[in-house]
């Protein structure tokens, strides 16, 4: 089967129809059928087992929201490019290929369970048919990846670590081997203080060399409440300690060469991303018209202001601007203050804007660009998580034995262009909390 055709033709129209409709029938009892997969495929697969987190609190929302998403996106034409990469990322947890006929079998066994009076036949049919697909466009990447040489994951060792007002770490990290990654870039990372649990965190840096042997890469990650690996890396991060990395995705790149002038919004780690992407656009000659809008919770919270007033010393032509919560103010007011100031700015001809932060941040402030003039063509975001689950209304005891999910971050490309252009919820957000 070849990814490329997989879900296109009218047989699989009639399968996507019938999938999208028993999930949706599911979507309401999530939280409890991942859960009953989870049990099934390691009553019947234990050894199994080993490829998943101690831990296992946000994996259980991690795989209904990637297969949501895989199902709201069957049929379009960059799926099958989308699956080839995410089987390359899988290699990294040690997938091979007779484990996805393991989770195939789990995965119809949890939906069966949880739509007793809908499931017959021909919705059995057609789920295997779909996720046959699905198995097949990944473990094609999975090989075509491993055929290149590419590694499952790079090892990396901590050479640095600073902790930034109880908030923040910067965390440099040496790889042994060349790590391909571009501007504004994410890496998941795994910590060996914490096996099999992976975040994805933004590529703030690095410095590399013709002849070096190693590369360093520098991490930006902000604690997140009860987070798992935000904590370790905040609070039991020290040099020497070692660091698993996946390749490099995220299609957030810098604005292209010739682009006459940029504005770079950053809030909180927001800035790992823009950090690298300024230093490419000064490297450039000429160098375009630049402008940065830091954004923090507080004067405190700028926890890489040096980086920044080394960089305005050595480009006077830069133009940097702080927004921050002042004394007196409420929590929202330096984002007011920036949204007024943008929103008085009518000169967007030509200008390319790149945008990260907090979910909600980044929202608001892309609506507020697009009211104000600025074409959609010319902001670079990250996009958003999508929704794991839209459950409509759910009971009091419902909620409590199915609470709120956490949000899930989707593996997205690496430098190659897709086969066809996505939409921003198949693509992945460049600057989210990894927890």
């Amino acid at each position: 089967m070849q990814p490329r055709g997989i879900f296109m033709d009218d047989d699989s129209a009639r399968d996507l129809l019938v999938v999208r409709e028993s999930l949706e029938r599911v979507r309401r009892r999530a939280g409890h059928a991942v859960r009953y997969f989870y049990a099934h495929l390691f009553s019947h697969h234990p050894h199994l087992r080993a490829l998943f987190p101690a831990v296992m609190a946000d994996q259980y929302e991690r795989l209904f929201a990637a297969l949501v998403h895989a199902v709201d996106h069957l049929g379009h034409p960059g799926l099958p490019a989308h699956l080839e990469r995410l089987g390359r990322d899988h290699r990294r947890f040690g997938v091979v290929d007779e484990d996805y006929a393991a989770v195939g079998d789990s995965l119809l066994a949890a939906i069966r369970r949880h739509s007793a009076f809908t499931w017959d036949e021909p919705t059995e049919t057609a789920w295997r048919r779909v996720y046959t697909g699905v198995a097949e466009a990944m473990k094609e990447g999975a090989h075509r990846s491993e055929a290149s040489g590419e590694p499952a994951f790079w090892e990396a060792t901590v050479v640095s670590h600073r902790l930034h007002g109880d908030h923040t770490a910067v965390v440099r990290a040496a790889v042994r081997t060349p790590y391909p990654w571009r501007p504004g870039q994410y890496a998941t990372v795994e910590h060996t203080g914490l096996p099999g649990v992976w975040r994805p965190y933004s590529l703030a840096g690095g410095s590399s060399g013709a002849g070096d042997r190693e590369r360093i890469l520098e991490f930006h990650i902000g604690r997140v409440q009860n987070g798992l690996l935000s904590t370790v890396f905040c609070d039991h991060t020290e040099p020497g300690q070692l660091l698993r990395l996946g390749a490099a995705s995220g299609a957030a790149l810098a604005p292209p060469p010739g682009t006459p002038a940029v504005t770079l919004i950053a809030a909180g780690t927001g800035w790992a991303p823009v950090k690298p992407v300024l230093d490419e656009l000064l490297a450039r000659r000429p160098a375009p018209r630049v402008r940065i809008d830091a954004v923090a919770r507080g004067e405190s919270h700028f926890y890489d202001g040096a980086s920044l007033d080394g960089l305005l010393r050595d480009h006077p032509y830069l133009s940097a601007y702080w927004w921050y919560q002042e004394y007196g103010e409420g929590r929202m007011r330096a984002a007011e203050r920036l949204h007024t100031h943008l929103r008085a700015r009518r000169d967007w001809a030509g200008e390319s804007v790149y945008l990260c932060g907090p979910v909600k941040f980044v929202q608001e402030t892309a609506d507020l660009l697009y009211e104000s003039g600025l074409p959609h063509s010319s902001l670079i975001r990250d996009p958003q998580p999508y929704s794991q689950r839209q459950r409509g209304h759910v009971s009091h005891a419902e909620a409590f034995l199915d609470p709120v999910p956490v949000n899930w971050i989707d593996p997205q490309a690496r430098t190659e262009p897709l086969r066809a252009p996505l939409p921003a919820t198949l693509q992945a957000p460049v600057a989210a909390p990894g927890g």
